[in-house]
């Protein structure tokens, strides 16, 4: 584990969770647009400020990334370029100057394509979705995602040990009553009727993850032997949909697609679209926790 790490985006309701699977496992710093209420050492500014990441990496051994604007519902394609693709290039640069020796970023499932923004989704070209599928951002905030996965790439290829992890929508307690009000009126639910901070996400078949598996997903990524560069998925082990999963895809797409594992919907109907095999064999992740008692309360 490494001694002192970095948490951007500290102050947010990811960076929140992380923050306090982090304490006690290391020397613990959030870097946000102002401080939290976390009992951690802060450092404020912004992620295009390059002067403030350089003030913020300083001495650092390690950093997870989560500062973001996370959402195409956060701001228009120039803003989410700014911060996401040319803050996070500061950051590693910055980072490398530094000496820090690892930084996990945090990515998401919307690189492939199939999460949002509704008839301009592709559909995954087989089942279950694993890491060498074809990645096709539809969106501005999917775009961004992917450049900074090749923003990584490229300074782990310099000698920066890079962990991506791509989180579907996450479930956090702020968002179970949108979550219960698109189980009530699937065909109709939109916007924020329960007054969440965003729409429940999690693409067409409503995948998600704890916020508590997420941020034990990045300690772990921190934990990890013989890195240079590695991607994850991470998901819990169910959806929301109150369909199984190839029905689901059968009904949406008009065909299911290619089932190249049918045993894990066989053993799983509820089983999401990707493959959580290589986060468990190599990260030793493996979701404890759903949603589906809040989505579906017979489920309870």
């Amino acid at each position: 584990m490494f001694e002192n790490v970095l948490i951007t985006g500290a102050n947010g309701l990811l960076g929140r969770a992380v923050v306090k699977e982090m304490q006690g496992r290391a020397r613990v710093t959030g870097f946000d647009l102002k401080a939290g209420d976390a009992p951690i050492s802060w450092e404020t500014g912004n992620l295009t400020d390059a002067a403030a990441v350089a003030r913020a990496v300083k001495g650092k051994d390690a950093i997870l990334q989560i500062a973001a604007i996370p959402n195409i519902w956060s701001g228009g394609g120039e803003k989410i370029m700014q911060v996401n693709v040319v803050g996070l290039y500061l950051l590693l640069e910055a980072a490398e100057a530094a000496g820090v020796r690892r930084v996990v970023i945090c990515s998401s499932d919307s690189v492939l394509g199939y999460t949002v923004r509704e008839g301009k989704m592709v559909p995954p070209s087989y089942l279950p979705v694993d890491l060498a599928h074809p990645l096709n951002p539809t969106d501005p905030y999917a775009l961004s995602k992917l450049m900074g996965e090749e923003a990584g790439r490229s300074f782990a290829t310099r000698g920066m040990e890079i962990v991506v992890l791509r989180p579907v929508f996450v479930a956090y307690p702020e968002m179970y009553g949108e979550i219960r009000a698109r189980a009530a009126a699937p065909d109709t639910y939109r916007g924020t009727p329960a007054g969440g901070p965003s729409s429940a996400g999690g693409g067409p078949c409503w995948h998600h993850v704890d916020p508590r598996d997420a941020a034990r997903a990045f300690r772990l990524a921190l934990e990890m032997k013989n890195v240079t560069f590695e991607r994850f998925l991470l998901c819990a082990n169910v959806t929301l949909s109150p369909e199984p999963t190839l029905e689901r895809l059968a009904r949406l797409l008009g065909r299911t697609p290619e089932v190249r594992r049918p045993e894990v919907y066989a053993r799983n109907p509820f089983a999401p679209i990707y493959d959580l095999d290589p986060v468990r064999e190599r990260l030793g992740f493996d979701a404890e926790f759903d949603a589906r008692a809040i989505a579906i309360p017979a489920a309870a």
